[in-house]
């Protein structure tokens, strides 16, 4: 099997006396690898080329009677675990592309299931109950109960996007048929970003009622095209990870010290001769001073304790 491998540098393995070296202009990365940061790094990273977001708004029942089951809640909140939809049907999301235009896509969403987490406060911000609730958004069917929820404005049964996807879209099991739009949630089946179509979603609570043991949970769709590109991109170094402590907080000086940096001796050496003459600064300089020595003034340098967190 032929190997390649690059020749412009003249250090490649017919180089043998680059083995070892330190030189970075002649240095066989195979054998010695370099250390340090470059100068522009390399990433392959996720790029957003399209994006497009819509916000809809219904009531949703928690399924359970609030002033019972929890007399003390006064607040939630909420969370979107995981969107579903339908892929066949008349009531099917769609992705298909426009004609004419080839680098655009029509994304019809209608039917989304959308799986929150509802979270259940007292007057104290104290977690009573998470709870996991169900609500279809856009919805089609008017004989199931969430049609009950329909509004022309604000949730209506369908909504078309295009979006921007100059290099294709995803698909289902490698099939044409079967175009993909990945959902991007907090669910341990969708929770990761795909190439090509996305799907996220943020949810406000808007009103909390008790009495009906329900949340208006306003929530904004964002649509995305996304593809991995490989850029260089400056940098400022690696990032520095944040160390905790097992050691409990105490105060007093002693843990102080323990925890803080270690103790270093600061005080500098003399330097002897011409042209600083520091070997007068043993002398008395009171009531004179010989005029090597006039310019100077004792540092008071004693040994130092660094502060926690910093190089001694």
């Amino acid at each position: 099997m032929p190997k390649y491998k690059v020749q412009n540098t003249g250090c490649g393995q017919s180089s043998p006396e680059c083995q070892g070296s330190a030189s970075p202009e002649c240095q066989d990365v195979c054998v010695n690898p370099a250390c340090g940061d470059p100068k522009l790094l390399a990433v392959l990273a996720p790029v957003i080329y399209d994006e497009i977001g819509i916000n809809l708004c219904r009531s949703v029942p928690l399924g359970v009677t609030v002033s019972t089951a929890y007399p003390s809640a006064v607040a939630a909140s909420a969370e979107v675990m995981d969107i579903s939809y339908n892929t066949s049907g008349t009531a099917a999301t769609t992705v298909a592309p426009i004609s004419g235009r080839p680098n655009c896509y029509e994304v019809t969403l209608t039917d989304l299931t959308v799986t929150f987490a509802v979270k259940l406060y007292d007057c104290a911000n104290r977690l009573l109950a998470t709870l996991t609730v169900p609500a279809v958004y856009l919805p089609t069917n008017s004989t199931l109960p969430d049609y009950a929820y329909y509004d022309e404005d604000t949730n209506p049964d369908s909504v078309t996007l295009e979006i921007f996807a100059p290099y294709g879209i995803s698909y289902q099991d490698a099939s044409t048929e079967s175009p993909s739009l990945n959902i991007i949630g907090f669910s341990s089946v969708n929770n990761m970003l795909r190439q090509g179509l996305n799907l996220s979603a943020n949810p406000c609570v808007l009103c909390f009622n008790t009495d009906d043991s329900t949340v208006t949970i306003g929530l904004s769709l964002i649509l995305q095209s996304i593809y991995f590109a490989q850029y260089k991109i400056p940098h400022q170094g690696k990032a520095v990870i944040p160390k905790g402590s097992l050691v409990p907080p105490e105060d007093s000086v002693c843990m102080n010290f323990v925890s803080g940096g270690i103790l270093d001796r600061e005080i500098k050496p003399l330097e002897l001769g011409p042209p600083d003459c520091e070997e007068y600064l043993k002398q008395d300089c009171s009531p004179a001073c010989e005029p090597c020595c006039g310019s100077y003034t004792l540092p008071a340098v004693p040994a130092g304790e660094p502060e926690a967190g910093e190089d001694a």
